[in-house]
């Protein structure tokens, strides 16, 4: 703020009105006042006038701008006199006499000599509560701006002596000074009226005609430049203002609305003006400068934008008009760098001064000049509204007592609109509110936290912005405590126990199925036995760690039960996996064997622990050693999960967390002996966790998928039909694959790890019970679940904390946050993990003490997950609030991507973003800065160390990664990928090889009837699961092995039948050689030279 401004705002209200009519009177000629003009039978529209008419042609017959004022009267009503009051107010100002009319150069307003007057009386039963709902429906008539005139009045008599005065205006004419305007006159006229005589008024200097053939005069050249000119450079780059919503924004704008009306006590009379004294700055710049507290507070936004309208009547001349004068001015705040109220209010102060400094520009201009992103569900720059004003104009008639009455035309112009006015040592609030957008009980609440925080700063305006309490103790109990899972008792016992219970009572019943092989309880009881012998022989005890390296199957199984057995912790391991991942994974793990086959232990590493060989003789490593059973406390796994340094971390849970989980989902979908639970998830990923122990635990029977089946749709559909599975787990992006009509046995449908639409639960949630769950590693799978029934039109909440858990969501100084207010998701209790194995600060920053006594355990973890809660407690999942992203359910640390990726020669800079594609698929993009190497080259260095999973579906090449002006990556600016085409007309392919891979393998896997031999797989939409369901199918198709690494390599039709091809004979012939040979690029022609050569050499 420049010294003027200081000085300015330091100045008494009434000498700085005089200061602003002196600089008015000493501004040039260009900004001399409108003045009456000679005009014929119409003329040109206001700027403002020409939006409504548009507006009012894109969506005839609408009451949105309509303006209802509405007044009690109390006490023997003159009505002739009031309609003769009524006729004066209406002969003396053009606008109520005006309609809209097509000119030659565009829309014009004509202005009729005279109009009739009517005050039409209306006689209601039931009371005032009809008469009001009357008036509603008076207010909620549209207007024909074609016709004169664009308002209505009518009387509606509740008794003799008990009246509603109704005058509903269409906002093309009026506004809401007009309104202090019309009831002045009005109560002057009806005075005049009653004692027989003629209001003593002014004569009105000019008419809104004049005016608005001033303003397009005026805003001109110099004018014009000079306002747009300001308004460009202050709103350049403005952000959206993300206001959390009840329901999701609809795609096309809506209006329907209506208002809540509350008074907000506000320390007492005088406060608010007192402490702007002291800030040097207004009442409305203080009100102005809460209100974007409230909304940092509610958004995280640092940045802001919001509307707020100015009479736009700086001249005296157009001071007693009725018309369409006021403007919407664009006030934009800085809450960066968590200040204090005061320091806030010093920086708004000079917003608003130079905002209105430069409120002559029309803002229908303003829009032109700024030239937002359009956005068909917003309204333009801002979408909440702010009003300030002294008082509400209130008509005062002799003999009667007046009250205001409120009316909703049933419409909202925007997402809110707040209208404050000064009352009785607090404030009238009206808060007019979007319906499609919100419930009322989350405008209640808003409300009342801007008075909480209003009151706070009138108090301590040094207290930081973000430490000014909204919640009152009431409010804030209700949120630590009433949500909480329900407390159950459990009993102090291990998986191991629980297993052994099973295999007592049910010996010979099916406990495991793969394929055709079945294992009996007895059977499973003696295979986990004789490899428990093995690996205790091999130091396998309580608290240490074992890996398995198994393909799937029911020694997998048994593995894992014969390691618990043992004391041990399991710590499973993908075959498929880099060779350098599992070594980073098994020194970190210290573990003290690994449990594999000859097959599957290619990738374990020369110098790693001793390998048990399950298809190799037991020999000497079966000898004799006491069992030591684990105890409730002991480890049960070691899960190793994306790490953002690039590192993976395990994550420690012991066999209390896995039986108190088992125990809640048992009671939760009632499961019984008789249940077929599907085993689909990788023995990396915790949801196996579930699938092997909710079967084995209750009884029941696992359903291994075999690895050719996992991503093959028309196997696994027909796995869940002949084993008439009655449980599964599946991602959703899975799920929307298969077809849950044909699944009549399945009674529990359990997803979770991504969002998924409204119409995927309608489709699954009919006929059996549908539940949405989710739960980081770190807290033993599951530990918050909604059940979806009925009809869903939107993604479903994450729901409630599962038994024995507590949910909370907290602000960065780890307060509760508001009903609907996004903030970090910290949950507790027996589910909880040990920690991160050798991450100390690591386990110390995520794993806090309770200090709110609420967690069983007495813990909470930090998941680093942003939600916000509804007012039935349930949980909305929003985002993460670091990089870390959940893709097709797979949890993925964008950071360790990035690690792997700036290392790849040539490679500068590497951001990974997230993206969805035009049919909702959610991708992993790289964004590169420097000279790195063609895409095939990446992925191939990628997939030597991360998963395919994490390998990015495409790469986009970028002179500069774009930075927010505090330095951050701007993901907002990061471009979108450009997605190849598929190909049109008509395709030739090399041989039957070619055309069979793209008609029944890559199109039918992208979803596309035609691939070219050449499309690139990514860059048509593919991704790693995608990937991995066409190594299937090439499986199936040829019979032949493609690796997914190879695929990465070679990611298009023509070079998969290569591979094909190499596969089925075995070795590279002369024609593939050559083929592929002519598909390299120069630089990769060139790299392989190269590497020739330094071999040679």
């Amino acid at each position: 703020m420049n010294d003027l401004m200081k000085r300015l705002a330091r100045l008494p209200a009434d000498r700085r009105a005089e200061l602003l009519a002196l600089l008015r009177d000493d501004e040039p000629d260009t900004a001399a006042g409108p003045t009456p003009r000679q005009r014929g039978d119409s003329s040109p529209l206001s700027y403002a006038q020409e939006t409504l008419w548009f507006l009012d042609r894109l969506a005839p017959g609408q009451p949105t701008y309509n303006v209802p004022v509405c007044f009690r009267l109390r006490g023997r009503l003159d009505a002739d006199a009031l309609r003769t009051g009524l006729a004066t107010v209406v002969a003396r100002h053009e606008s109520l006499r005006a309609r809209m009319a097509d000119g030659d150069d565009g829309p014009v307003q004509v202005v009729a000599a005279e109009v009739p007057v009517e005050l039409p009386v209306q006689d209601v039963t039931g009371g005032a509560d009809a008469a009001v709902e009357a008036a509603r429906a008076l207010a909620r008539e549209a207007f024909d701006l074609g016709r004169a005139p664009l308002w209505r009045a009518r009387l509606i008599r509740v008794a003799d002596d008990d009246h509603l005065f109704v005058f509903v205006v269409h906002h093309v004419v009026f506004d809401g000074w007009s309104l202090g305007v019309f009831v002045r006159e009005l109560g002057e006229c009806y005075r005049a009226a009653v004692d027989g005589d003629r209001a003593d008024l002014e004569a009105v200097p000019l008419q809104y005609a004049d005016y608005a053939l001033w303003q397009r005069e005026w805003l001109r050249e110099e004018n014009l430049e000079r306002l747009t000119g300001f308004w460009r450079e202050r709103l350049d780059g403005a952000p959206v203002l993300e206001f959390p919503t009840d329901r999701p924004r609809p795609a096309e704008a809506t209006y329907r609305g209506t208002f809540i009306r509350r008074f907000l006590p506000v320390g007492g009379p005088g406060a608010v003006q007192q402490l702007a004294r002291s800030l040097g700055t207004t009442p409305y710049s203080v009100y102005v400068a809460a209100f974007f507290a409230l909304l940092h507070r509610y958004t995280g936004q640092d940045d802001l934008v919001i509307g707020s309208p100015t009479a736009n009547r700086q001249h005296s001349e157009v001071e007693a008009v009725v018309g369409f004068f006021v403007n919407m001015l664009v006030l934009r705040a800085d809450v960066a760098g968590d200040p204090t109220f005061r320091e806030l209010a010093g920086r708004v102060t000079p917003t608003v001064q130079e905002a209105f400094a430069h409120g002559e520009l029309p803002f229908e201009k303003l829009v032109e000049a700024v030239r937002p992103d359009r956005d068909p569900s917003r309204s333009p720059i801002f979408q909440i509204a702010f009003t300030f004003q002294n008082a509400e104009g209130e008509v005062t008639l002799p003999g009667l007592e007046t009250e205001r009455v409120l009316l909703s035309p049933g419409t909202s112009r925007f997402d809110m609109s707040w209208n404050l006015f000064e009352r009785d040592g607090g404030l009238d609030l009206n808060v007019e509110f979007n319906t499609d957008l919100f419930d009322p009980e989350s405008i209640e609440q808003v409300m009342a936290h801007y008075g909480r925080l209003l009151s706070a700063v009138v108090t301590d305006p040094d207290r930081k912005v973000t430490e000014i309490p909204l919640l009152d103790e009431r409010e804030r109990e209700r949120l630590l405590h009433e949500f909480d899972g329900p407390r159950r008792e459990r009993p102090d016992t291990t998986v191991v126990d629980l297993f052994a219970r099973q295999v007592a009572e049910r010996p010979d019943a099916v406990a495991v199925v793969v394929g055709d092989t079945e294992l009996s309880y007895a059977e499973l009881d003696r295979r986990a036995e004789e490899i428990a012998g093995r690996l205790r022989a091999a130091g396998a005890a309580p608290d240490t760690l074992v890996g398995i390296c198994l393909p799937r199957g029911a020694d997998l199984v048994a593995t894992v039960l014969a390691v618990l057995r043992c004391g041990a912790g399991y710590v499973p391991l993908d075959p498929g996996h880099p060779a350098a991942r599992i070594a980073a994974i098994l020194t970190d793990s210290a573990a003290v064997a690994v449990v594999s086959t000859t097959a599957a232990g290619g990738a374990l590493p020369a110098d790693g622990p001793a390998v048990v060989h399950l298809d190799r003789p037991a020999g000497d490593d079966r000898a004799e050693v006491a069992a030591a059973p684990p105890a409730p406390h002991d480890l049960a796994y070691a899960l190793y999960t994306s790490g953002s340094t690039g590192t993976p971390k395990g994550v420690l849970i012991e066999h209390r967390a896995v039986t108190n989980f088992i125990a809640s989902v048992q009671e939760l979908f009632d499961l019984t002996p008789q249940d077929r639970v599907l085993g689909f998830a990788a023995v990396t990923f915790d949801v196996s966790v579930f699938e092997m122990f909710a079967a084995l635990l209750t009884g029941a029977r696992l359903y291994v998928v075999p690895d050719e089946d996992r991503l093959e749709i028309d196997r696994l559909q027909a796995l869940l039909e002949r084993a008439e599975i009655t449980v599964i787990d599946l991602p959703p992006s899975l799920m929307a694959l298969l077809e849950p009509e044909r699944l009549p046995k399945l009674r529990i449908a359990f997803v979770g790890g991504e969002a998924f639409p409204g119409e995927l639960v309608n489709r699954w949630n009919q006929g059996r019970r549908f539940f949405n769950g989710y739960g980081p590693t770190e807290c033993t799978v599951t530990m918050v679940v909604q059940e979806c029934t009925g009809t869903w039109d939107t993604s479903p909440p994450i729901g409630l904390p599962m038994a024995n858990h507590v949910a909370h969501v907290l602000d960065p100084h780890g307060e509760p946050v508001p009903v609907g207010v996004p903030g970090e998701l910290v949950i507790g209790g027996l589910g909880l993990a040990r920690g991160y194995l050798n991450r100390p600060e690591l386990s110390a920053e995520k794993f806090l003490d309770d200090p709110f006594g609420t967690a069983p355990g007495g813990r909470l973890y930090r998941t680093g997950d942003l939600v916000r809660r509804q007012h039935d407690g349930a949980l909305v999942f929003c985002g993460r609030i670091d990089q870390q992203v959940k893709i097709r359910g797979l949890r993925i640390e964008l950071g360790e991507i990035e690690a792997v990726l700036s290392q790849v020669p040539g490679v500068r800079q590497a951001v990974v973003q997230p993206w969805a594609d035009d049919r909702g698929d959610r991708h992993l993009v790289g964004y590169l800065t420097g000279e790195p190497p063609a895409d095939e080259r990446l992925r191939a260095a990628l997939g030597e160390q991360l998963p395919p999973y994490m390998v990015p579906a495409h790469f986009v090449r970028i002179a500069d990664i774009p930075l927010t002006t505090s330095g951050k990556v701007d993901r907002r600016a990061l471009p979108a990928p450009e997605t190849t085409q598929a190909a049109t007309g008509e395709v030739r392919y090399a041989d039957e090889t070619e055309e069979t891979l793209a008609r029944e393998v890559v199109g039918p896997v992208l979803r596309l009837e035609q691939v070219g031999p050449e499309e690139n797989f990514f860059t048509l939409g593919g991704h790693s699961l995608g990937a991995a369901q066409v190594v299937s199918r090439i499986r199936r198709q040829f019979g032949v092995e493609v690796g997914l690494t190879d695929f990465f390599r070679a990611p298009t039709v023509r070079g998969l039948a290569a591979l094909v091809r190499t596969a089925q004979a075995g070795q590279l012939n002369d024609d593939d050689l050559l083929r592929m040979i002519e598909s390299m690029s120069d630089e990769e022609a060139a790299a392989m030279l190269a590497a020739e050569q330094g071999q040679a050499s």
